[in-house]
């Protein structure tokens, strides 16, 4: 049976495009308001920032083109060096308000891991904090992973990396029960160790440091370290150590829109756990209730010929 969906080269150029030119609107718009620092931003300011309504667009874009299975590895390769540079690189550019906007405070690690920080100390956490947060967790209800899979840049970094062909073999997956306990213990421990001596574990192997770009030896030897470790793994920081990871996995178990196999099509083949590099799949497959984390990417869909898998309630 034929695929139900085309897969010409217009769509990922239309949708390529679209981020193009929302991104030089955005630019053209809001650089020249340079120095624009307003006092007490409360909620609704704070949500006004550029990183916030940047990363709804382009979870609007994943969400769109996996609900119309329109995502193939060519559309998915072009889309990650883009999210990186809009979340990654942007804010380090003279690009003014709009660019200072697009920081990288409070990075995806520390949104979750610096409350802690400010609980411990009896501080007020930061509001920045909480609408942070608030956005990935609508994101995620929304759509399982479309924070992580379509704004995070150390993600998207990790996909790329992980695109650098290697000897037949050498790129495995590693058990979800193993990451996943390593995972959960790396933010145990991290509780204990705010709670008892008052400082985070995890910027000792946060790659989101790097992002700063202040080229500190440390922040430097995770990042290599990462993208080392992501020639071999598909996304290792995000399975085995990134708390607000953890948290989206949470989130995806309820999420609103997912992957989903249809049976009256699916020829139970296992093409897709073969070809697709995420641990999700076979879970997907199996429709099991409790799954890995599935990063939104839809390869999965690229892989298979029936036209089995949707991204649907």
């Amino acid at each position: 049976m034929a695929n139900s969906f085309p897969q010409g080269s217009g769509t990922w150029k239309v949708a390529l495009l679209l981020a193009v030119l929302i991104l030089l609107a955005a630019t053209l718009l809001l650089a020249g308001e340079r120095g624009h620092r307003p006092a007490n931003l409360g909620f609704w300011g704070i949500l006004l920032f550029p990183r916030y309504w940047m990363a709804a667009i382009f979870a609007a874009m994943g969400l769109t083109l996996l609900i119309k299975r329109r995502v193939s590895r060519n559309l998915r390769l072009a889309f990650l060096p883009i999210i990186f540079f809009v979340f990654a690189v942007i804010y380090a550019l003279p690009w003014g308000w709009f660019a200072g906007r697009m920081g990288q405070h409070p990075s995806p690690v520390c949104m979750l891991t610096k409350p802690f920080l400010y609980f411990q100390a009896g501080r007020a956490v930061p509001l920045i904090f909480w609408v942070s947060l608030l956005v990935v967790a609508v994101l995620s209800l929304v759509g399982n992973k479309l924070f992580c899979g379509w704004v995070c840049p150390i993600g998207a970094l990790q996909e790329l990396v992980n695109r650098i062909p290697l000897p037949r073999g050498l790129k495995v997956k590693a058990p979800f029960k193993l990451t996943n306990s390593i995972r959960i213990m790396a933010f145990a421990l991290f509780l204990i160790v705010v709670f008892t001596a008052g400082f985070e574990i995890y910027e000792y192997f946060n790659p989101f440091e790097f992002l700063h770009w202040r080229f500190e030896p440390l922040a430097i030897g995770i990042i290599i370290g990462t993208m080392v470790v992501s020639l071999f793994i598909w996304r290792p920081f995000c399975y085995f150590l990134c708390p607000l990871g953890l948290l989206t996995w949470l989130f995806e178990q309820v999420s609103f829109f997912k992957v989903k196999v249809d049976r009256s099509v699916c020829k139970d083949c296992d093409k897709c756990i073969r070809e697709s590099p995420c641990l999700a799949i076979s879970s997907i497959v199996a429709e099991k209730k409790i799954r890995p984390d599935c990063f939104a990417c839809g390869l999965c869909f690229d892989s298979c010929n029936k036209g089995a898998l949707h991204f649907k309630k």
